[in-house]
């Protein structure tokens, strides 16, 4: 009996080792199983920046404005539209709550240099203003404050009418006297008074030690002979008596000024006499001037040397 071989079949271990390696790469391609109950890691990357200030609720509530955030510090003022402000606690916590309303519904929040804006919920903006009202009736007229102070000085007012002359006051007591006050400068020379009486003549002088005979003059023209002649040869008999060889001169004023005469000798010679022909009497100012005052018709002197 001829031996039967089957076809197509092959024994079962070598179809088990076929399948073993045809699983293995497969198998290693997927994914370990995660471990029952263990949490998964937070995936790695920089955490978002904080702002310095930080605002949590912002709204309108109950007529109120209420805002709370944190900032970075304690202690620390924060300050809402540059005029409300408040301090932030020990966690750097901070609250508004007043009756304020921002005109835009958008407030400023500032802590030193750090500055940000929060726009208000529950809130509306101001709308345009409406026109107008009638005014109301008058209200009752209000009691009298109390006077304020002075205002400034004004500016003196124009200078009015001088009024009537009072009564002359009673004569006060006289004060205390003074004490005598710096002494002045001399003021202006005035003008020469009117000559005083004529006084008494005085004494006749000795005559003094005759000088030396000076040279002879030339001759001048001869003039008419008048009052002022015989005035002037009784004048020198007077005053030389009977001694001629005194070596005195006559010397003339013509005419006298409104001021008056003035007549003078010449060095090293003194006056001996003086007359105002007109009237009035000489004044003597010095041992060689003589004056005469105004409208004396003119002066003679006689003149020596001693």
């Amino acid at each position: 009996m001829p031996t039967t071989r089957a076809v197509g079949r092959r024994p079962w271990p070598i179809l088990l080792a076929a399948g073993l390696i045809l699983a293995g790469p497969a198998a290693a391609q997927q994914p370990a199983p995660a471990e029952a109950g263990r949490p998964r890691p937070a995936p790695s990357g920089p955490k978002p920046a904080v702002p310095p200030i930080q605002v949590w609720d912002a709204r309108i509530e109950g007529g109120d404005l209420r805002i709370t955030g944190s900032i970075r510090k304690s202690n620390q003022t924060v300050i809402l539209d540059d005029d409300i402000s408040v301090l932030s606690d020990r966690r750097g916590r901070f609250e508004f709550r007043l009756p304020y309303r921002p005109a835009t519904c958008v407030a400023v929040l500032k802590s030193g240099e750090d500055e940000r804006e929060a726009v208000i919920a529950q809130c509306a903006p101001e709308g345009p203003p409406g026109k107008a009202g009638e005014p109301g009736p008058a209200g009752p007229q209000g009691s009298a404050g109390l006077q304020g102070p002075p205002g400034p000085a004004g500016a003196p007012g124009p200078r009015g009418e001088t009024g009537p002359k009072g009564e002359a006051g009673a004569k006060g007591e006289a004060g205390p006297k003074g004490e005598a006050g710096p002494k002045g400068e001399a003021g202006a020379k005035g003008e020469a008074g009117s000559p005083g009486p004529k006084g008494e003549a005085g004494a006749r002088g000795q005559p003094g030690p005759a000088g030396e005979r000076g040279a002879a003059g030339p001759a001048g023209p001869k003039g008419e002979a008048g009052k002022d002649a015989a005035a002037t040869s009784a004048l020198a008999t007077s005053a030389l008596g009977t001694s001629a060889a005194s070596p005195v001169r006559a010397v003339r004023v013509a005419s006298c000024p409104d001021s008056g005469c003035t007549l003078t000798c010449d060095s090293g010679e003194v006056l001996v006499a003086a007359l105002c022909p007109k009237g009035g009497a000489a004044s003597v100012e010095s041992e060689s001037t003589a004056t005469c005052p105004a409208g004396g018709g003119g002066m003679t002197g006689l003149c020596a040397r001693p």
